[in-house]
């Protein structure tokens, strides 16, 4: 049976696991630089170039995962390390294109950004495209379609952009903490803080008689494709 979705809901998992662990143990900061050994061992990578970004990447999952980063105070935050500059550029002309004689895709454009050059097919000038995304709409051949990236795409408020070094980056001013860049990034380069620590001190220093309680926000649906939320809450409390 599959637990994860995906390899990067693994690692994010077995980083927490491996904090979790450490520090109901009152072992975290003797193990803290141990942890990236862990969850990578070996010499042989499994997801990078080499075993070395693997664990440099670990590293900044655990201090993001502890809370510790001094570096942002955002719940959401991308790791440079781990953005592998997807490749961006909007819509553009794939090999798909057959020449047509109809030309459907330079009538529709409004910004006369399309020009079909004979033998070759059709071209888009991205100095005069604003992306609307018509031209992919009546193309019969399916010919035209958007390089964006998955963070990008699932982004529904248009948070997400690409800065100049080809890393996305997050406009906090639209944000909405939904999670779903975290969940469609392929590489994982987009993480969400977490702040098991802070419970885990709490369950251990509460007195008798006390009580802690977890409220479970909505934006944790969009972390599971499988379940409602009230499945996922169900499940929940079944562990409980």
């Amino acid at each position: 049976m599959k637990i994860f979705d995906t390899s990067v809901q693994e690692l994010k998992y077995n980083v927490l696991r491996e904090i979790a662990r450490s520090a109901w143990n009152d072992r975290l900061l003797e193990s803290l630089m141990d942890i990236p050994q862990i969850i990578v061992p070996g010499k042989k990578p499994t997801m990078r170039c080499c075993v070395f970004k693997e664990r440099a990447i670990c590293a900044e999952r655990v201090k993001l995962a502890m809370n510790i980063d001094e570096r942002t105070d955002r719940v959401i935050t991308p790791l440079e390390i781990a953005c592998d500059e997807c490749p961006t550029g909007g819509y553009y002309v794939t090999d798909s294109c057959r020449s047509c004689l109809s030309h459907r895709c330079v009538d529709v454009c409004r910004k006369k950004a399309i020009t079909y050059v004979h033998g070759h097919g059709a071209y888009i000038d991205k100095t005069l495209c604003i992306e609307c995304g018509q031209c992919a709409k009546v193309c019969p051949f399916s010919a035209i379609v958007s390089r964006k990236r998955p963070c990008q795409a699932a982004c529904k408020l248009d948070a997400v952009s690409t800065a100049e070094d080809g890393c996305a980056v997050i406009d906090y001013e639209k944000c909405s903490g939904c999670g779903q860049c975290v969940y469609q990034c392929p590489f994982g380069a987009i993480v969400d803080k977490s702040y098991i620590l802070s419970v885990i001190r709490m369950i251990k220093e509460k007195t008798e008689g006390e009580r802690i309680c977890a409220v479970i926000a909505p934006a944790i649906s969009s972390q599971f494709t499988y379940a409602k939320l009230g499945q996922v809450i169900s499940g929940i409390r079944q562990l409980g």
